[in-house]
């Protein structure tokens, strides 16, 4: 029985530090400061049966106290709440397929990047990628924007571990689809220095019929993020971090807004948009959630999380690097006048994935359920 609750206040002790690893990688902290934290986090997991051998010392008997709380309770019943949570109202339908891009195209899909060897691990779905169609009918939409169409891809991280073959074979596939309205990046182009040429050679070739928009992603901070929006905007997008646009979208009013916070400022001008709007939310981050009901946002959509990239049976992804942990970690999510889809991005700087596969999602706008 002693073993068993030490299994479970263990369980518990894994939960607070792994909220405080998914905090931090959602705070602007630097790579130097990110590191050895995370190393600090898993000796701190894995060093636990040291603090059960001094459980004798008074001191640490409330935080054994509050793992064995965590561990018993807590973290199954978060679990259980996600396994029987049902889908938000605004979710009309859902259908995948998933494209094996290893299959493909073989070896041409590695790169020459440092990382070249891991998408090659048993059980890796690096090269799965799962192409999404959401039909949504979210808050305010207008009856002219029935059947409207928004691409929406996240988390390039070129860097050279998948290839050009690679990510070219995808934009093919993509390109084969009906041409859609809207097309939708939310960050996180660049891992390399040596990679700016892909984003017009890449994002460059999609299509869009009524306007193509981007925001930049935390990665993107380090390679030079005046010159990524350069190249965005020569390639044909409007780069909405900094300052939202309004435009008009099937002679409807829209104000398109972006936040690349917090390794960002966030925008300025929102306070001055009209309340008549329909309002789009492009942010890197599925943490800005909140801050957009406030902003009477009716669609949002966001990357960043990757899913967890790793994601158990049963009990879901572990590492998501959010504030909110693994709340948002993919999916459509509703509350108050905002609709969030969260996309799991198409790669990663570690490209470790697992039950979490690389995702482009395709947004199908409807007034009525479509005919299953």
């Amino acid at each position: 029985m002693t073993w068993l609750l030490a299994g479970f206040a263990w369980v518990g002790h894994a939960c607070v530090w792994t909220f405080l690893l998914n905090f931090a990688y959602a705070r602007p902290l630097s790579k130097r400061v990110l590191r050895p934290f995370r190393l600090l986090c898993g000796v701190a997991i894995v060093g636990f049966p040291a603090l059960v051998w001094l459980r004798g010392d008074p001191a640490l008997w409330p935080y054994l106290g509050v793992c064995l709380v965590l561990g018993v309770a807590v973290f199954p019943a978060l679990t259980l709440y996600r396994l029987l949570r049902r889908p938000p109202a605004a979710l009309l339908r859902e259908t995948s397929t998933t494209v094996d891009y290893w299959a493909k195209l073989g070896r041409a899909a590695l790169g020459d990047g440092r990382w070249r060897w891991m998408p090659r691990l048993p059980f890796s779905d690096v090269f799965k990628v799962e192409f999404t169609t959401l039909t949504l009918r979210p808050s305010g939409l207008p009856p002219a924007w029935d059947g409207l169409t928004l691409l929406v891809l996240s988390d390039f991280h070129f860097h050279g571990t998948q290839s050009r073959q690679f990510f070219d074979a995808l934009i093919d596939d993509l390109l084969q689809e009906p041409t859609p309205d809207l097309v939708l990046l939310v960050g996180d182009f660049l891992d390399s220095d040596a990679h700016h040429g892909w984003i017009a050679e890449v994002v460059g070739r999609l299509r869009a019929n009524l306007g193509r928009y981007a925001v930049l992603g935390n990665h993107d901070l380090d390679h030079e993020p005046r010159r990524i929006r350069g190249e965005l905007e020569a390639a044909g997008y409007t780069v909405v971090g900094e300052r939202p646009c309004r435009t008009e979208i099937r002679g409807v009013p829209v104000s398109v807004i972006g936040h690349e916070g917090p390794w960002f400022p966030p925008p300025t001008g929102t306070e001055a948009l009209p309340a008549g709007d329909f309002k789009l939310c492009l942010s890197h981050t599925p943490d800005h959630f909140q801050w957009a009901q406030s902003l009477g946002v009716n669609l949002m959509v966001a990357g960043h999380v990757h899913g967890g990239q790793i994601q158990l049976p049963v009990l879901g992804p572990i590492f998501v690097p959010s504030a909110y942990s693994r709340r948002y970690d993919g999916g459509v999510y509703e509350s108050g006048p905002t609709t969030m889809v969260v996309g799991r991005g198409l790669s990663g700087k570690e490209p470790l994935r697992h039950g979490s596969r690389p995702q482009a999602i395709r947004l199908v706008l409807g007034l009525v359920s479509p005919t299953r």
